[in-house]
Order: structure tokens, then sequence, then C-alpha cells
């Protein structure tokens, strides 16, 4: 290869380097805009929302993502991740009810601060194909709960659906809490673990939800909210 040849090809391949570059600097800027946004208003930001916070127009946002619930799943899987890693570290706690509530106060926390997350794991048709994901929480909880029962820490009527149920609550509450109490969760978070303690409580009148039950349940629920 001549000098001249050598040169031209060079060029050729910075100039294909350039449009990836850029390629790559606008799909992170569109993964962090959307970071902020879900975690301040949930999935109903729209595309455009996150578009408009990572200063792109909404041209460059749909060559990247087809809608916004693709973007929730690139966003969300690790997220959802991290929480059924702190579901198996809590696992490994010689205390059972420790381990209980470590899970419980951490994922809790984990949703305080982001509502998109709190969206997602609560109603998994949110996300489509990342609820498999949050499927994968399903082992680790459920051992959670019988271990602790097993233990004699946790009420024996007590279930996994009943975590739901509970991070629902908790959604009450970090909607009210505003900006003098960021952490009220904590203390509401407090009052329904100790509800599922063994000693001294009487038996619950109810029975508890199946899987099917909590989704239905939840999707009634946030389609009041949206006035559907």
């Amino acid at each position: 290869m001549t000098a001249r040849e050598a040169a031209v090809a060079e060029r050729e391949v910075t100039a294909a380097r350039a449009p990836r570059k850029d390629a790559a600097r606008n799909h992170a800027l569109l993964l962090e805009a959307a970071r902020e946004v879900f975690a301040e208003r949930g999935l109903d930001a729209s595309l455009d929302d996150i578009a408009r916070r990572a200063g792109l127009g909404i041209g460059t946002a749909y060559r990247h993502f087809q809608n916004k619930q693709q973007v929730a799943e690139a966003l969300f899987s690790k997220a959802i991740a991290e929480i059924v890693a702190d579901a198996e570290r809590a696992l490994t706690r010689e205390d059972p009810w420790q381990a209980f509530v470590e899970f419980f106060t951490s994922a809790a926390e984990r949703q305080a601060n982001d509502r998109g997350l709190y969206e997602a794991l609560i109603d998994a048709s949110l996300l489509g194909d990342c609820g498999r994901i949050r499927d994968q929480l399903d082992g680790p909880l459920a051992r959670l709960f019988d271990q602790a029962i097993q233990a004699g820490a946790l009420r024996a009527d007590a279930t996994p659906t009943d975590a739901g149920v509970i991070f629902a609550m908790l959604g009450a509450v970090y909607e009210m809490r505003g900006d003098g109490s960021p952490e009220l969760w904590r203390r509401y978070l407090a009052v329904l673990l100790d509800g599922l303690r063994a000693t001294g409580q009487r038996p619950l009148p109810a029975a508890a939800l199946t899987e099917d039950e909590l989704d239905l349940a939840i999707a009634h629920h946030h389609s009041r909210l949206r006035g559907d």
C-alpha cells in the first residue's frame, strides 16, 4: 500500500468511527435521561420526555429505542437483578428474621428513590420482557419466607404474595412523604413487618392473594389511578 492509499484508508476509518462514537454517546445520554425522568415521574413519562431531558431530538431517540418500554427494559433489567442479588445476599445471614427485614428494607429503599423502578416491580406488564427478570425474584423471596417461618420468626400464615401487597401499600407512602419527610416509608415498613412477626399474633382474618389474584388486583388499582 502506498503512503497515499494508507492516508485515505486512515481517513475512512476515522470517518466511520465518528458516527459510532456519537451513537454511543447519544445512547448513554438517553439512558441517563430516562433514569432521571422515570425516577421523578414514573413510567407515565414518554420517549419525547426522555429525549427532551437528554437534549436530543425525538428522531434520535427513536433510532435507539422503538418506544419507552424498550428504554425501561434496558434501564430496569439491571436494577431488578440487583434486587434479586439483595435477596440472595440476605439468605446468607444467620438470623432468618434479620435476613427478612434486611431484604425488605433494601428493596423498599431502592423503590423509594426511583418511582419507575417501583412501578416496574409492582406491575411487570409495564415492561414486557423485563417481567421475566422480575420472576427471578420468586425463588429467593419464597426461601426468605420459608426459612423465617421454619425458625418461628415469621407468622405461619404469611406468604410471598404478601410482599407485593406490602410494596404496593408503601407506594402510597412514597407519594405522600413530600420533601420534608423522605424517610417516612421506614416508619410504615416497620409497622407492616411487625405485623408479620410470629410472636403474639392473632390469626389473619382473610386468606392471602394468589399470584394471579395479586396481578389482577394491582392492574385494577393502576387502571383506577389512570382513570381508565
